[in-house]
């Protein structure tokens, strides 16, 4: 995403799965991560769906503000990490 030609986020899709949602620190609570995920969302084949790490609170509340729901599945990624789905529905 750019903006007055400048970088200030990322997002990848494949298929129905949204990769790699990123918006700069300094470009974060701007609403540019709403607008990624919005395209994203536009840019699926099926249902959309998404991994984030168990512990980022940040994402989680963006992804349920825009009706991401956890879909039960998980990946560890060590001992005391996991990663979970959430599906938009």
């Amino acid at each position: 995403m750019l903006i007055d030609e400048d970088p200030v986020g990322v997002v990848s899709v494949t298929d129905s799965l949204i990769e790699d949602l990123y918006v700069l620190p300094e470009k974060q609570k701007m609403g540019y991560g709403t607008r990624l995920l919005q395209f994203a969302v536009g840019q699926c084949s099926g249902t959309p769906s998404l991994w984030i790490l168990e512990n980022n609170e940040n994402a989680e509340r963006l992804y349920r503000r825009f009706g991401f729901t956890k879909s039960g599945r998980s990946n560890a990624i060590t001992d005391q990490l996991a990663e979970i789905e959430f599906v938009l529905e």
